[in-house]
């Protein structure tokens, strides 16, 4: 049990709704949910029930959210004495990472500026192989990426295992199955990433393994917009479970992908001969807060 589950947790409860909650903890709703159902698979519980359109507590529930509103009162309690040390850190940071890890750590870099208004974070729009040549070149302090292979000059900061997922229209493409092979995909139209993207690099090489092609329709530049073309049946499409909004199950089906097609796992890197400075640590706490 963390933390942040705990305070997600209390923020539903005050809000009554789950995306006010995640606005107000600066997160997406897919990701505030993720956090919930972690959090009740670890205590074996159910927290929340349904009420109308509100979320209410579960008796359970209530026990738990009288002990956690205790534990985060003690915590802001501890944080308020310590808040004036954040006026130590300050400087520039500059950031590079491809559209799904910036998307998906949005919430941290949001935390992280309201924490520390004196550090100016400039993140960077690069692909995941600019991204390693601007933090060997210095560019860029810190970059984020979908690494396939150890990178041994640049020091390495695990972040998440992104899981590929099959897109499906809820109308206009006949595909009903609930578990896919590669040979079935196959004969699918596809709607997929950029050819030198590492992610469509995956994918085309778990197809080159099987003797397989695959039958590409259109190619997109982000998640985002392979699922707004599915929308339109274009065919079906692949991207990265983390991409997902709530609202994204009134559109699709999905199926995972992750035991036909393993995805490289997200790192952060920076250049050893650099010693991270006090601000760039800070942001690499918050960075890995969201990974854990």
């Amino acid at each position: 049990m963390e933390l942040r589950q705990l305070n997600s947790f209390c923020r539903i409860v005050q809000c009554g709704s789950l995306k006010e909650a995640a606005k107000r903890c600066f997160l997406t709703p897919s990701a505030l949910s993720q956090q919930i159902k972690a959090l009740e698979q670890e205590l074996g519980l159910k927290l929340f029930e349904l009420r109308g359109r509100r979320l209410a507590l579960t008796p359970k529930g209530e026990i738990l959210y009288c002990d956690a509103k205790k534990i985060l009162d003690s915590v802001h309690e501890a944080g308020e004495k310590a808040k004036s040390n954040a006026d130590d850190f300050s400087g520039t940071i500059s950031l590079a990472a491809p559209a799904c890890l910036r998307y998906y750590y949005l919430p941290s870099f949001a935390r992280f500026r309201a924490a520390y208004p004196s550090i100016k974070l400039t993140i960077l729009a690069r692909s995941h192989a600019d991204a390693i040549s601007m933090v060997r070149s210095g560019e860029a302090d810190l970059a984020m990426g979908l690494f396939p292979h150890p990178l041994v000059d640049l020091e390495e900061i695990s972040l998440i295992t992104p899981k590929l997922t099959l897109v499906i229209p809820r109308q206009g493409v006949r595909f009903t199955a609930t578990q896919v092979s590669l040979k079935e995909l196959s004969q699918q139209p596809m709607v997929l990433l950029q050819s030198f993207t590492t992610t469509r690099a995956t994918v085309d090489g778990a197809f080159r393994k099987t003797n397989l092609t695959l039958r590409t329709e259109m190619e997109a530049s982000t998640c985002v917009e392979v699922k707004r073309y599915v929308a339109n049946a274009i065919g079906l499409g692949i991207v990265h479970d983390i991409c997902f909004e709530p609202e994204d199950s009134g559109r699709f089906r999905t199926i995972g992908l992750e035991k036909i097609i393993p995805h490289p796992k997200a790192r952060m890197i920076h250049n050893p001969s650099k010693t991270l400075n006090a601000a760039e640590k800070k942001l690499v706490e918050f960075i890995r807060f969201t990974s854990s």
